[in-house]
C-alpha cells in the first residue's frame, strides 16, 4: 500500500462522486469540490450525494467543499469531472489556486463548443506546464459505486503520471489500463 495522497475531485455529479469514493476507499484523502452548498453539507453530514448516487454511502475520507482554493490546496492529484461547458471557466479559476506540483486528470467527456478542442487541450491552454492525463471507460458511475467489475484507461504523455494514477485507482473491482494515446482515449 502506498502512503496516502491528497486528492481533489472537481465536480460533484455521479462520476466525480463515484471516483472520489473509490479513491477514498483506497485510503487516500479526497476533497470533492462542488458549487451547491446544500449538497456539500449533505455529503459532509449524511455521507451521501442524494441527487446523483443516493444509494452510495460515502467513505469518511471524502469531504466536500464549495471553495475551490480549499479543495485543491495541497492536492497531488486533481481529477476534473465538471461538465464540458464549464471546464474552461473552472480551469481558469484553478490556475489561480493550484499547487505547482499538482497533476491534472480529465474525466470530462466532450468537445468545447466554441473552439472544437478536447478537454485536455482546454486544460493545457488554461494551465500550461502541468502534467495532464485523461481517463475514459468502459465504465459508468453507477457500476463503480456498486463495485461491479469494470475497467478504465488512463492516458498521458507521462509514464510517471500513468503509473501513479493506476496505483491510486486500482482495486479489486476497478482495473486501470495504461495508454499514451490521449487523443484516442479522450
Amino acid at each position: 500500500m502506498q502512503s496516502p495522497s491528497r486528492v481533489a475531485v472537481l465536480g460533484g455529479g455521479s462520476f466525480g462522486t463515484a471516483i472520489a469514493n473509490l479513491i477514498a476507499e483506497n485510503e487516500h484523502d479526497v476533497r470533492l469540490w462542488l458549487r451547491n452548498e446544500e449538497r456539500a453539507a449533505e455529503i459532509n453530514l449524511q455521507r451521501v450525494n442524494s441527487q446523483y448516487l443516493p444509494d452510495l454511502v460515502l467513505n469518511e475520507r471524502v469531504s466536500a467543499s464549495t471553495e475551490l482554493a480549499e479543495a485543491v490546496k495541497g492536492a497531488e492529484y486533481i481529477f476534473v469531472a465538471v461538465p464540458s461547458k464549464s471546464i474552461r471557466q473552472v480551469a481558469a479559476l484553478l490556475n489561480k489556486t493550484i499547487d505547482k506540483d499538482s497533476v491534472l486528470i480529465s474525466l470530462t467527456k466532450g468537445i468545447e463548443a466554441d473552439s472544437y478542442k478536447l478537454m485536455s487541450q482546454v486544460l493545457a491552454e488554461e494551465l500550461p506546464g502541468f502534467p495532464i492525463g485523461v481517463m475514459s471507460g468502459p465504465n459508468l458511475a453507477k457500476e463503480i459505486a456498486e463495485k461491479q467489475l469494470t475497467a478504465t484507461v488512463i492516458a498521458s504523455e507521462s509514464d510517471e503520471l500513468v503509473a501513479k494514477v493506476q496505483k491510486l485507482l486500482h482495486c479489486s473491482y476497478f482495473r486501470v489500463y495504461a495508454s499514451h494515446d490521449m487523443y484516442g482515449v479522450e
